[in-house]
């Protein structure tokens, strides 16, 4: 076989394994482009919980449009021991809400700013451990939240008037709810809800009475009511001293400060 024919099959060689090379090549590509698809839209919907993770759902709150003067009820059901110890963490960025101007002072960039971190576990009706502490609070320029506690503030009422309320409870006398925990929030603004728990968290808007829960048996009935309060009302309690140190608000109950 002479050289310009071996030269011949090589370059044919060549040229085939070019062709076979291209065709993987467009394969390899294709299947590419399918993973990247595939990762894209798993990344899209992943949540922690479904790599081993902690769960972390967020939530809005809205109250702009109302009046800055009043603190609205805001509450929320905690699982119980299944699923360890809860966190919820209710926050708004300091200049959040600048361009409503909601405290009429030129549009102001210092507006408010909020950091509550709990930490809580079932409700008051629960065999479990059933707590609701606050971790932190930071509050910046602005109050925003007060009477945060296990067992939501709120008002007795009756169910239908035909039957006893429950423990014999005074309607219209104040209370804590069995079924919910809360706090109370600062009108006008907006507020963002990290939670580690699925289930809503739930607040009003309105001036009235919104009904939280209730419960009605053969022997008794109860309403279990929230309403907004004015923020110098003297049920929402005392303002959060700053404290950035976990734990500190509940520390400080426990402990005796000591002189110098």
């Amino acid at each position: 076989m002479g050289i310009e024919a071996t030269i011949t099959k090589v370059v044919d060689a060549c040229n085939k394994l070019t062709d076979e090379v291209t065709n993987q090549i467009g394969k390899i590509d294709a299947r590419v482009e399918a993973a990247q698809a595939q990762f894209s839209a798993w990344r899209a919907t992943v949540q922690a919980k479904d790599i081993n993770g902690r769960a972390s759902y967020t939530q809005e709150i809205d109250l702009t449009g109302l009046s800055t003067d009043i603190f609205y009820p805001v509450w929320w059901r905690m699982p119980g021991n299944e699923q360890g110890v809860s966190e919820i963490i209710i926050s708004r960025n300091y200049a959040q809400n600048q361009e409503l101007n909601p405290f009429k002072n030129n549009f102001d960039t210092h507006v408010a700013g909020l950091n509550l971190q709990m930490e809580g576990c079932g409700i008051p009706w629960n065999g479990d451990a059933n707590f609701l502490t606050i971790k932190r609070i930071s509050q910046t320029y602005r109050e925003t939240a007060r009477k945060a506690q296990f067992g939501m503030f709120c008002i007795v009422r009756p169910v239908t008037g035909l039957k006893p309320i429950w423990l014999n409870l005074t309607p219209g006398a104040f209370t804590t709810s069995p079924l919910e925990s809360g706090c109370y929030l600062r009108g006008g603004l907006t507020y963002l809800v990290t939670k580690s728990f699925q289930a809503p968290v739930n607040f009003s808007r309105v001036d009235e009475e919104v009904e939280l829960s209730r419960s009605v048996t053969p022997e008794y009935e109860i309403s279990w009511k929230v309403k907004p309060f004015a923020m110098t009302a003297s049920e929402l309690g005392a303002t959060y001293p700053e404290s950035n140190t976990a734990y500190t608000l509940d520390n400080d109950k426990r402990y005796a400060v000591k002189g110098v």
